[in-house]
């Protein structure tokens, strides 16, 4: 008796890169073009679907372009956030608008330095098309099971200067407020914060009333 065995969708059709398939063509907008162009997968499409705030988060992160822009633009404000990789907040009660989302979950990616108490976890973009990219989430350990993990966000002094994702956190701090806190408290801790003195990021914690309460830079 043969026993059956189920093939992946890598073993069904064609392996060849189209850019069709390429996760920008799902993510900037939200259009019925989209649902034509790709299937019935509606779940993927649109900025703020879990899969391309997953995948934009990250793309942005490595290098903000012009698409990046084009979705930190994105005036919606009826999604949640489904990233789940920071710290508790606002974020995920739908007050924010997808490109502010699109902002602080760039910024998450960006400034990451350490992830506590949780492990890295993939799956492909689109699981029916086999060249999709993996995408990657925080899933928390056996102690935190309920939170993905607790994270440490830190700056390199050098470049936060020409960083743009930083220039458009700190021209509406409350995109992204436990992180700018969080950042923070860890240069602190790893005594590396008085080497943001004379920088932008430096300055808004110099004159901020919550950091200058706290000793400032």
């Amino acid at each position: 008796m043969n026993n059956n065995s189920y093939k992946s969708v890598s073993n069904i059709g064609s392996n060849a890169y189209s850019p069709v398939n390429d996760p920008l063509t799902y993510c900037i907008g939200d259009n019925m073009d989209q649902r034509f162009l790709h299937g019935g997968n509606s779940y993927i499409y649109g900025q703020n679907s879990r899969p391309c705030q997953l995948f934009m988060s990250e793309y942005c992160a490595k290098n903000w372009d012009g698409f990046c822009e084009v979705a930190s633009l994105n005036s919606s404000v009826v999604y949640p956030n489904n990233f789940h990789g920071c710290e508790t907040d606002a974020d995920n009660f739908g007050k924010k608008t997808g490109g502010e989302m699109l902002i602080r979950n760039t910024a998450s990616r960006k400034y990451l330095v350490r992830m506590n108490h949780a492990k890295l976890k993939y799956e492909p973009f689109d699981p029916t098309v086999p060249t999709s990219p993996l995408i990657s989430y925080w899933e928390g350990d056996e102690f935190y099971q309920s939170q993905p993990g607790i994270p440490e966000y830190a700056v390199n002094p050098s470049t936060i200067d020409t960083d743009i994702v930083m220039d458009k956190i700190l021209m509406k701090p409350s995109i992204a407020e436990n992180l700018l806190i969080n950042i923070y408290n860890t240069m602190k801790r790893q005594g590396t914060l008085p080497m943001l003195k004379n920088t932008k990021l430096g300055r808004f914690y110099a004159t901020h009333p919550y950091f200058k309460a706290k000793g400032g830079v």
